[in-house]
Formats: C-alpha cells, sequence, structure tokens
C-alpha cells in the first residue's frame, strides 16, 4: 500500500500523542489569585486563516476560541449545546431543527442569524483543494450532487426564520450532530472581519489586536468564563520558547517547536501528555499518481529502505514489529529494513540502480525530528531522497495539489474514530478532492459501500 503509519507505543504514554503541554507548576502555599491572562505560545508558524481549510490543530484551537458552531462536543465525546440551545430530530432520523440563542452577535456586534449558520455549513462544500465537508455531509440532500468550484445544487437546508435552521437529511446519520461540532462545519463567520479574519466569529473571545505571524491578543467577552485575555505568540525558535519558559512568560507551549524536547526544560514546568482522540498519526504517504511511486516495485523498494523502529526511537517511541491501525482491524506485519529486497525490487521495477524521489514534510512539526534520518537509511541502499521542507502552510498546500512531492510525512488526525473517516483520507475520491489534508492519488471501487 502507498501509506504507511508510522505510529507505536511507548512505555507509559498512550498511542497517538496528541499534544505536549509545558505547564507552569504551582508551589505549596497560600493560592495565589485567579490570573487574568494566560499566554499561550505555539510552537509553529501562524495558521492561514480558512475557516473550511484542511484541517489543522493549531487553527482548530483558535476556531474554538474565537467561534462557536451549531452543537458542540465536550472533553468525554458528548455533544453539548453551544449556539443551538436545543434542538429535534425525527423519529426516522432524516431532519434536524435547530433552534438558537437569542442575542447571538458577532464580534463587530452585527446580529447572527440562522442565514449566517446556512452559509457557514454551505462555504466548505465545493472546496477545489479538498472535499472533506462535503464528505462529511452528503447525508444532506443534494450535497451528493455538489462539485468542487461549481455553484451548489438545491441542498436540504432551510432557514424558516432568523432563529431556526432546518437540515433535511436523504439518509439517516447518527454521527451528524458530532460532525457539525468539528470547527469549520457550522460556525458562522462576519464578512469582511478584520485582523486578518480571526475577528468576525461568535465564540467566548474577540480579536483586539494582531500582529501578522507574530502574537494575537484576545478579550473573553463579558457573558462568558475564563481568562480576561488570552495572548497568543507565534514561534518556530527554539530559543525564544526556552528564553519565555525561563522568564516564566508563558502559561502553556503548544505545539512543541522540534528539538525543544531534546534539551532540559527550565524550572518549574514540566512536559504533560494527552492522546488524541481520534488517533494523530505521522503518515508516510507515497503518491500513487506520481512517478515513480505511482510503481508499486518503488514503493516496495522505499519500504525496505528503512529501519522503522530506530527512527521512531528518535521520538521516544518504541515500535513493535506487527500492529494494527485501524480501530477493531486486524494486525498488520510493516516491512523490515532490507537491503537486498531493495535491490530486487528496484530491478524488478526496471528503476535502475538507483531511485530519486523528493519527500516533504513540516519544517516546524514532528517530521523534521526524523526526516534527515530517513534520508540517511535510504541512502545507504541506493535511494536517494531530496528533502523539502516546508512550513505547515505551505506544506498543507503541497500536500493536497496534484503533482509536486513523490513523499509526504504528515501528521493527520481522521474526523472521526469510525474506521471508514480513516480509510476515505487514504482511498481518493474519482468526482472530488481529497478527503483530508493530503492527497494519495489512489482510488478503488472496493470501499465505495462505506465511503
Amino acid at each position: 500500500m502507498h501509506t504507511s503509519p508510522m505510529t507505536g507505543r511507548r512505555p507509559g504514554a498512550p498511542l497517538g500523542v496528541a499534544a505536549l503541554l509545558l505547564i507552569l507548576a504551582v508551589g505549596c502555599g497560600t493560592p495565589a489569585p485567579p490570573r487574568t491572562t494566560l499566554t499561550w505560545l505555539v510552537g509553529q508558524a501562524e495558521p492561514p486563516f480558512d475557516p473550511a481549510g484542511p484541517a489543522d490543530p493549531v487553527r482548530w484551537a483558535l476556531e474554538r476560541l474565537l467561534g462557536e458552531g451549531l452543537v458542540a462536543e465536550d472533553s468525554s465525546g458528548r455533544v453539548v449545546q453551544a449556539a443551538a440551545r436545543r434542538w429535534e430530530i425525527t423519529p426516522d432520523g432524516l431532519a434536524y431543527t435547530f433552534h438558537l440563542r437569542p442575542g447571538l452577535r458577532f464580534a463587530d456586534g452585527r446580529e447572527c442569524t440562522s442565514a449566517d449558520f446556512r452559509r457557514a455549513i454551505e462555504a466548505g462544500l465545493n472546496r477545489v483543494d479538498h472535499s472533506t465537508y462535503a464528505w462529511m455531509l452528503s447525508p444532506i440532500i443534494g450535497v451528493d450532487g455538489v462539485r468542487a468550484g461549481r455553484p451548489l445544487p438545491p441542498l436540504g437546508i432551510a432557514t424558516p426564520d432568523d432563529h431556526t435552521l432546518v437540515l433535511r437529511l436523504a439518509r439517516a446519520d447518527p454521527t451528524l450532530l458530532h460532525k457539525l461540532a468539528l470547527p469549520g462545519s457550522s460556525a458562522p463567520r462576519s464578512r469582511g472581519a478584520e485582523h486578518g479574519g480571526w475577528g468576525g466569529g461568535i465564540g467566548a473571545y474577540r480579536v483586539v489586536s494582531r500582529e501578522p505571524g507574530r502574537r494575537l491578543m484576545l478579550a473573553r467577552r463579558a457573558d462568558t468564563e475564563g481568562p480576561d485575555t488570552v495572548r497568543v505568540d507565534f514561534s518556530t525558535s527554539v530559543g525564544k520558547g526556552r528564553a519565555l519558559l525561563r522568564q516564566g512568560g508563558a502559561d502553556l507551549l503548544w505545539p512543541v517547536p522540534p528539538g525543544l524536547l531534546a534539551q532540559p526544560l527550565p524550572n518549574g514546568y514540566r512536559p504533560v501528555f494527552h492522546a488524541a482522540r481520534p488517533a494523530r498519526r505521522l503518515w508516510l504517504v507515497m503518491r500513487h499518481d506520481l512517478p515513480p511511486t505511482g510503481k508499486i516495485e518503488a514503493r516496495r523498494a522505499l519500504a525496505h529502505g528503512l529501519n522503522r523502529p530506530a527512527i521512531l526511537s528518535v521520538l521516544g517511541i518504541r515500535a513493535g514489529g506487527s500492529e494494527s491501525w485501524l480501530p477493531g482491524g486486524n494486525a498488520i506485519d510493516l516491512p523490515r529494513r532490507d537491503a537486498g529486497a531493495v535491490r530486487e525490487w528496484l530491478e524488478r521495477g526496471r528503476l535502475g540502480r538507483s531511485m530519486h524521489v523528493v519527500m516533504a514534510y513540516a519544517a516546524d512539526g514532528v517530521g523534521a525530528e526524523i526526516a534527515r534520518g530517513m534520508q540517511t537509511e535510504w541512502a545507504g541502499v541506493a535511494v536517494d531522497v531530496e528533502l523539502r521542507p516546508l512550513r505547515r502552510g505551505s506544506l498543507s498546500a503541497e500536500a493536497l495539489r496534484r503533482g509536486g512531492a513523490q513523499l509526504l510525512l504528515m501528521e493527520a488526525q481522521p474526523t472521526s474514530e469510525d474506521p471508514v473517516a480513516e480509510l476515505a483520507a487514504l482511498v481518493q475520491p474519482r468526482n472530488a478532492p481529497p478527503v483530508g489534508t493530503f492527497r494519495t492519488g489512489w482510488s478503488t471501487r472496493e470501499f465505495d459501500r462505506w465511503i
């Protein structure tokens, strides 16, 4: 197969670490008064503002502060009220009626109505770069007829009045509420919003200032709970991150910039690990639609050229010999490093004595920790891999476009824990852009009945 999950278990840590948090430790003694300002240091570049764009954990975290959808999902995975104070579902599961909270307003003071929620749902359906939302919301009447970049057909979305929104489905979907809780799925944005677009939501916080690429300052709305202000600093510099920690100037550091964890942490800070739900994976994607990785012989040669356990050990992960990656699926035996097998597959594929490919990865992500090691492993078996480090925003565009790098080292998380969601990200739709955050170029009718 053209994709290989690079995951494994580390003693004492759950599979699929989603976040590494650095939290200022609190000592014993008299409790300090509640802090009114929280400083969040983001160890990557500022994500582009694109609510219906491909999934990005940092952008989603910001959107949850600044925006609000029809419903939300709490830490236990339960659907709870958000902009909709209540909703009704018909016994056959084919109609959902949402009643909005009164007094919803955008950051600029404009009233937020059911028409704004309708536009938010429609905004992600006919994207030309990815079809994630069209795939998730396909049960809604008319969405199956959506084509990328084309005008939307009539849809089963109605707004009887300013405070009511009705979704009519062609087939029942018990997961629909969870899908509507995802950022970008149903959260409205004010048109022409300030601060690069970040300032147009209806969430618990509003943007009061922005230094593009460097900082966002958020203020809490009067009718919500939480710190009075949240300062969000973006930096990929390990030095800047350490300096801010030494000064006690950060309450939270997430995600952690590459290289920082390999160094001792300043006094007063400790790492905290949380498992992702659904599991977040590091994928090595071998593009099926580009030469030479379009040949199975090339993909086999690349797979046998890596010492996977040694590479993952750099991340503190212990890789087992046989693992399962689909929830409830059987274990799979991943290829072991074998120079003889590499030569054999190169010969079978008439690829010559060596092979050249390009691998793109996030320079400010976990892939940066292991990309050089992977390149060295491949070089030892006559496979020349050119590295293309990109910032996350650029990598997102590279991973979804036609052409480009033959290999992608991608952190990705499915939209749900359902195995179908993982399969949908790997199988290329025949008449639509990819589902998820990367293009595999591989399609088959074998999974049509599920995805």
